[in-house]
């Protein structure tokens, strides 16, 4: 249950972010308010079911026992607990940020639906945005042919929202991931980068 609460909070942080992007850009709020509620209602029911929890009750239970023998098994269930937690979040570590990068994958694929389709690669800690929209896809191919149409075509809104994003995942998985939107007609030339809520390519930038 712990991981259900873990997750659930992360969903509930990613639920908030996706429906703030939703309405900011598309003037959509169901579909984010659905994941909030979902999200946190997930984190409400594993945290009743927490062995912590559990345990608390099983402790109130047995208060009609004798004073020394609650306190016996009173430390002694502290003592387990606090063992067993260590060992659990020590053997997830891994698992639990796998499964955050693909909720922010997720997450990323919902919000930029519109525009195109996003994936993540592990080894350089990317999440690449490919546009398949057309007339995204047409304003690209003309930014980089002339990046000075960069204000015409509203490439700093589009970078605005990349780089505001890539803020929030980093506050979710920690530093060094990057978030960029590619060439549509060559996915290995990244258009534009964030990492950390900080740009670090802009192929309208000619001083790049």
């Amino acid at each position: 249950m712990i991981f259900l609460v873990i997750f659930g909070g992360l969903m509930l942080i990613l639920g908030g972010f996706y429906l703030a992007n939703s309405w900011q850009h598309y003037r959509e709020w169901k579909a984010g308010t659905i994941i909030v509620v979902l999200s946190l209602a997930a984190v409400i029911y594993g945290g009743i079911n927490l062995p912590y929890f559990h345990h608390n009750q099983q402790a109130q239970t047995e208060q009609s026992s004798t004073s020394s023998s609650q306190t016996t098994q009173t430390q002694g269930s502290n003592a387990f607990s606090d063992k067993t937690g260590t060992i659990n979040g020590s053997a997830n570590n891994q698992a639990t940020q796998e499964n955050k990068e693909m909720a922010v994958l997720r997450q990323l694929q919902k919000g930029y639906s519109k525009l195109g389709s996003v994936s993540f690669d592990e080894d350089t800690k990317t999440f690449s945005i490919k546009p398949t929209d057309d007339d995204t896809v047409k304003a690209l191919e003309s930014l980089v042919q002339d990046p000075s149409q960069s204000e015409q075509i509203g490439w700093p809104n589009l970078t605005k929202s990349i780089k505001s994003n890539s803020k929030q995942i980093s506050k979710v998985l920690g530093a060094d991931y990057s978030l960029s939107i590619v060439n549509p007609d060559n996915t290995k030339e990244a258009l534009y980068t964030a990492k950390n809520g900080q740009t670090t390519h802009d192929v309208a930038d000619q001083n790049n």
